[in-house]
């Protein structure tokens, strides 16, 4: 299975999915829980995505981080 993690700033990591591919329940604030709930929604849909489809969605979660 793939794992998410988010880094912060001191280095350390945090698992974004729980084994079960569902949102971890200690990132439910803002801004976090946005973040969780669209790497669910990725993993989710990952296997169904072609190399041309994940280039694209790699490409557009790179630009929000500079819009943030």
């Amino acid at each position: 299975m793939l794992s998410w993690y988010l880094y912060t700033a001191d280095a350390t990591s945090v698992r974004l999915l729980t084994d079960d591919g569902t949102p971890s329940p200690e990132l439910s604030t803002e801004p976090a829980r946005t973040l969780v709930e669209l790497t669910a929604a990725v993993h989710a849909a990952a296997c169904r995505l072609g190399e041309h489809e994940l280039r694209h969605l790699e490409q557009a979660i790179a630009l929000q981080r500079w819009r943030s």
